[in-house]
């Protein structure tokens, strides 16, 4: 079991995900300060009305794009390694979990990704995104096929605690699947290209 700073918030932190973030509670200022001087991850957490996920990921401070003169600060995160949360406490103001690391080993080879990747492609081309589509092409496992699509917090949750690879991979499946027939994309891109 691992300890680790907790940061809660209403989005779903994955492996790879980029996430900026405007830094401005005190808590949050010293979390992400600390982190960033000791090279230490931190993690977050989703967190609604109903309280915290069971699951969460660690995040790094990719870059701090501006500091304020009252110590808030934008930065950019990225998703790292998923983690079960066993328990929690609050050190002074900050919330730390006692943790399990998954071990989950993102595997570049799994059965049916290549066709997953090519949904995705499909996708990404029906909503609009035509540009750089080079860096889409390389994509090698299933979390990053989760970049320029938008799916509802409780399939990203679904997502972090499935096991494995080849789970994601038919989970993300059916979940293009129906995107791609879904006759509401269709119509928004038709209005878009107006």
């Amino acid at each position: 079991m691992s300890r680790l700073e907790l940061f809660p918030l209403n989005i779903v932190a994955f492996p790879t995900k980029i996430i900026p973030l405007h830094i401005f509670e005190e808590r949050y200022k010293s979390l992400i300060t600390e982190s960033i001087s000791q090279r230490k991850d931190f993690g977050i957490i989703f967190k609604d009305k109903e309280g915290l996920a069971k699951y969460g990921c660690s995040t790094t401070v990719l870059e701090i794009v501006k500091k304020y003169s009252d110590g808030r600060m934008d930065i950019v995160a990225k998703g790292n390694k998923i983690f079960k949360l066993n328990s929690k406490l609050m050190e002074d103001d900050t919330l730390v979990g006692n943790v399990e690391f998954k071990d989950s080993p993102l595997n570049k080879s799994a059965e049916g990704f290549e066709q997953l990747k090519d949904k995705y492609l499909k996708l990404l081309l029906t909503i609009g995104i035509t540009s750089n589509l080079d860096k889409h092409i390389v994509k090698s496992f299933s979390f990053e096929l989760l970049e320029g699509i938008s799916l509802p917090s409780e399939f990203e949750l679904i997502l972090i605690s499935t096991s494995s690879e080849e789970e994601r991979i038919n989970l993300l499946n059916r979940i293009f699947d129906k995107m791609l027939t879904n006759k509401f994309i269709k119509s928004l891109t038709k209005k878009e290209k107006v």
